[in-house]
């Protein structure tokens, strides 16, 4: 009888120990999935900023690039802008030639989505302190190696716009407004976002007739 009451002694303390080992697995898997967790939702906004940002950057500067190589090719030969004048030489209205506009526009579009349909991925290095979004310790800590492979699509319009400009001065501004749709995709993270570039196609200065008097009134403080 006292070996059987050690055996099952013996035994209770097994099972006791596999317990603990156990609940300290259960515990540390737990703390674990915890730190993972909290660590997502620290790094991944921070991450997905860094990636927007810098493939808003590579987007913005590709279609710059690209309506400026070809600028000299989209508006060879046509004549965006009609002047009528009065009698007396005086300038009547302007008048946009709506028919190269739009060749221009269809053109332009052509080639930025030839431009952004080469749009290869890219790696950014994230030091560990910028990506936890601390402002003290940003440049600090191991960087992360992130992979963006951007793909999007593109809109081209073609739109003027007008600003008064000294006395009856008139500014008046052919644009053309390339827009980027694009889709940020890191691994196990997607994200997009809209690159917007404006590039002036034409500018003219439309003068008006001068009055006899100006006066000019300081600004109430």
């Amino acid at each position: 009888m006292f070996r059987s009451g050690v055996t099952r002694l013996s035994g209770s303390v097994r099972l006791g120990r596999r317990t603990r080992a156990a609940a300290y697995l259960i515990g540390i898997l737990a703390l674990v999935m915890w730190l993972f967790s909290w660590a997502e939702r620290s790094i991944v906004p921070t991450l997905v900023a860094i990636a927007e940002s810098e493939t808003t950057r590579v987007a913005n500067e590709v279609m710059v690039n690209t309506i400026n190589e070809h600028l000299a090719t989209l508006l060879n030969g046509k004549v965006l802008l009609e002047f009528e004048t009065g009698p007396t030489g005086d300038l009547l209205y302007v008048r946009t030639n709506t028919t190269a506009l739009n060749q221009i526009q269809a053109d332009a579009l052509e080639v930025l989505q030839q431009a952004v349909g080469h749009l290869e991925g890219f790696t950014i290095r994230v030091p560990m302190g910028q990506a936890f979004g601390s402002k003290l310790f940003a440049p600090v800590g191991p960087k992360i190696p992130i992979r963006v492979f951007p793909y999007g699509s593109v809109r081209a319009q073609v739109y003027d716009s007008y600003d008064v400009t000294g006395i009856n001065q008139t500014r008046y501004n052919i644009l053309l407004r390339a827009t980027c749709s694009v889709r940020v995709i890191i691994p196990l993270i997607a994200a997009e976002t809209e690159v917007v570039t404006d590039i002036p196609l034409t500018t003219v200065l439309i003068p008006g007739k001068v009055p006899d008097t100006y006066l000019s009134f300081p600004p109430v403080r």
